[in-house]
């Protein structure tokens, strides 16, 4: 086993150069291709292995409302959808006043505030033809966002009934949520405070942040952040992993989006470089579709039994990354 082991991974590593040194390059560690033990290595396994095709649905930013709302029926809102088309022309005037945004469904970072109605149709329509042209998924290798049928949407824009929105963004694995980020000010000055979750529950505030911004020590979690966190367990259980963001208007929770491939599949944390983490090990590869489905291909075929025998036989623990720099 240990040869076959041996084989695969000089053989995955040659056939996917470019992946390897830009996860190299993200992370300083070199990926376990064969067998993933930490967070980012099943990230990177996650985007050349796992297609899922329910991962498609939740990558759609249109389709995973109706996929949420038929597993938590009315317990969590929703900005309401104003328009789904391919061109400024056949956008109703009247939809674009009052607080919205037009969005694309199949991509990150493709929002455009359109309160106060400010801009011109033609900025309108070249955005939308940008948007449109843009393979997300090819150019972030994640395989979801590009089977994903591209449309731009226009939908109420979420205002905060008091001071400021909050986002809560909750990473399960299962029904196990092992971290949690809380996020405010996002445009003016953006905080974020990331919270460690034990197997109890317990939230305890890390001392490893993230890098989406600062930490804001004196902030308190908002007050439905149980709320948000049981509903991420129940929309999470049917995968090995999976990000759950809210967004906390002061009174009640939005969906946000559900994300399969967390900051173009990386994490930062050294706990998300670390095999003995919790972090890590709550990732059990074990349940992803690639090892619960049958293979046409021949090399899948054989990877995929060679990986489930190795699981078997061995702990997640045997094989440690080797560090090239430090974290």
């Amino acid at each position: 086993m240990r040869l076959i082991k041996a084989v695969l991974e000089c053989f995955l590593w040659i056939r996917h150069p470019k992946m390897v040194l830009y996860f190299i390059r993200r992370t300083g560690f070199l990926p376990n291709m064969f067998c993933p033990q930490t967070v980012n290595d099943k990230f990177l396994w996650r985007k050349l292995f796992d297609h899922d095709p329910r991962f498609v649905i939740l990558s759609d930013k249109l389709a995973c409302k109706e996929w949420v709302e038929a597993r938590v029926p009315e317990r969590l809102k929703m900005a309401s959808v104003r328009w789904v088309g391919d061109s400024a022309e056949s956008i109703p005037r009247g939809l674009l006043k009052g607080a919205a945004l037009m969005k694309a469904n199949h991509g990150s970072e493709t929002n455009l505030f359109l309160r106060d109605n400010r801009f011109s149709d033609e900025k309108i329509e070249s955005t939308i033809q940008s948007w449109l042209a843009y393979d997300h998924g090819k150019a972030h290798r994640e395989w979801a966002y590009s089977r994903v049928e591209r449309k731009i949407f226009i939908e109420d824009e979420i205002t905060p009934q008091f001071g400021e929105l909050e986002e809560i963004k909750v990473f399960t694995h299962g029904s196990d949520v092992v971290r949690l980020h809380h996020i405010g000010d996002r445009f003016n000055g953006k905080w974020a405070n990331c919270w460690n979750v034990a197997a109890d529950g317990t939230m305890k505030l890390s001392t490893e942040q993230g890098r989406v911004g600062p930490p804001n020590p004196g902030k308190a979690l908002p007050n439905k952040v149980e709320e948000a966190v049981a509903l991420a367990k129940q929309l999470g259980a049917e995968f090995d992993q999976l990000r759950v963001d809210f967004i906390f208007d002061g009174e009640a929770l939005w969906l946000g989006e559900l994300t399969v491939y967390n900051e173009a599949g990386y994490v930062y944390p050294p706990a998300a470089n670390d095999p003995e983490s919790r972090f890590s090990q709550a990732w059990d590869i074990r349940n992803t579709f690639f090892l619960s489905h049958q293979h046409r291909s021949g090399f899948k075929r054989l990877y995929a039994s060679a990986l489930k025998q190795y699981l078997a036989a061995s702990s997640f623990r045997e094989i440690a990354p080797n560090s090239m720099t430090e974290s």
